[in-house]
């Protein structure tokens, strides 16, 4: 029986920036700040909008048809103000770094 091997696993892509660039407390209290945000935004929008097909089913009928469609939207809209926050927060992340440079 052999002894094992001495070398070193190469580590993938998922390991190669994590021990390069510390963050600050700020920078890591608003990364939490913006998922939850952001995942609050996906819950709400889920809830409100089948909600509101729930009470359109009640009103006109259907109800699978008026749940499953404000479901649909509330998602969508969902996504769409979080990508919208997610491209807001990278050009104000932009506009720091392009300040300090210039610095």
């Amino acid at each position: 029986m052999s002894a094992p091997s001495t070398s070193r696993y190469q580590a993938g892509w998922y390991r190669s920036g994590a021990r390069k660039r510390p963050i600050s407390i700020e920078q890591s209290r608003g990364m939490s700040d913006l998922a939850w945000r952001n995942s609050s935004r996906l819950i709400t929008g889920l809830i409100l909008y089948t909600g509101l097909g729930w009470l359109l089913s009640r009103w006109f009928g259907h109800q699978e048809l008026f749940m499953a469609a404000g479901a649909m939207v509330g998602l969508g809209l969902s996504y769409y103000l979080m990508f919208r926050s997610l491209a807001h927060e990278r050009q104000d992340e932009q506009q720091g770094t392009d300040g300090e440079q210039q610095s």
